[in-house]
Parts: structure tokens; C-alpha cells; sequence
């Protein structure tokens, strides 16, 4: 990273998704206190998932777009999602083996990006299909939030399949920047 954009962490965009990682504890506390606490529970993984949209819009639109944010976003995404996640896992029943292909999918795309950095020295940015996973998944978990089970089957379906299309989507881009 260059230092210039190294001195670029405390920007706006990445505020946002700092907030995402700080609201995990009260998302989790809430998400245990079970039914009576689940409107607060909404809310709180409502605002980290509509801050996942705004951090990136507010990069964008203020030109904060930085070496930082482009390792924060995601890397705040994957700690919210894997934290929630595990939570509905203990508390609302959300299947282990899902967690397991989610947690998989995670760590083989992060250690693909390490690599890359460390030996070509390019970042890995989020993709489009890393996008809609990610807000597949927050649906998924939702309806697991408000144990609406006439939509967990089609969610999970819906997850497995762009779990496997967003990580064939990084595992190009990855051979594409090997090949150069």
C-alpha cells in the first residue's frame, strides 16, 4: 500500500463499516434474548446490513475509495456475517453444515487474497457476485431472526448456490491475475 493511502483509514466509509463490526455484540446479545427482543434484533442487523450499501456509496460519492476500505469492507462483512451467523446457529437453529460451507468459503477467498497481495501485490476487491451472496445471506438470516420457515428453504437454496458462483467469480479473478 502506497502511504498515502495508508493514511486514508479514518474516512467517513470506513467509519461505517467499523460500525458494523462494533454492533455484532449488541446483534448477538439481542438475537439471544430470544422472542421478546426480536424487533430490537431486526434493527440492529438491519442498520449492518444497509451499512454495508453505505459505505460503499459514501466511498464512492466522497472519492474515499482506499487501499483501507477495500481490505475493511469486506473484512467487516465477513466478521458481521460470521458472528450473526453463529449466533443463529445457537439460538434460532440455522444448520451447522450451512455455517460450515459459509465459514469455508470465507477463509479459501481470504488466503487467495494474502497470497495475492504477498505475491503480486494486487488486492482482491469484492465482486458483484460477492455482493448479492452477501445480501442472500442477510435475507437468510433474517428469516431465521423472524423464524419464518416458509422462506428458509428457498433462502438456503438460494445461499448454497451463490456461495459456490461468487467464490467460482473470485477463483477467476485470482487465475486471471496469476496468468498476467
Amino acid at each position: 500500500m502506497e502511504s498515502a493511502e495508508r493514511g486514508r483509514f479514518w474516512t467517513l466509509s470506513n467509519v461505517v463499516s467499523l460500525l458494523r463490526v462494533v454492533l455484532i455484540l449488541p446483534a448477538v446479545w439481542l438475537i439471544a434474548l430470544g422472542a421478546d427482543y426480536v424487533w430490537e434484533a431486526f434493527g440492529v442487523v438491519a442498520v449492518m446490513i444497509v451499512s454495508d450499501w453505505i459505505d460503499g456509496w459514501l466511498a464512492r460519492r466522497w472519492g474515499e475509495i482506499s487501499q483501507w476500505g477495500k481490505i475493511l469492507d469486506p473484512l467487516a462483512d465477513k466478521v458481521a456475517v460470521g458472528a450473526i451467523t453463529i449466533a443463529m446457529v445457537v439460538f434460532k437453529g440455522l444448520p451447522v453444515w450451512l455455517v460450515v460451507v459459509v465459514l469455508l468459503r470465507d477463509v479459501v477467498i481470504f488466503l487467495a487474497g494474502m497470497y495475492l497481495v504477498k505475491r503480486h501485490d494486487v488486492l482482491l476487491s469484492s465482486n458483484f457476485w460477492g455482493k448479492v451472496t452477501t445480501l442472500v445471506l442477510s435475507g437468510l438470516l433474517l428469516a431465521y431472526l423472524w423464524d419464518a420457515d416458509v422462506l428458509k428453504p428457498a433462502l438456503i437454496g438460494l445461499s448454497i448456490a451463490f456461495l459456490v458462483v461468487s467464490l467460482i467469480s473470485y477463483g477467476r479473478q485470482f487465475f486471471d491475475i496469476i496468468k498476467k
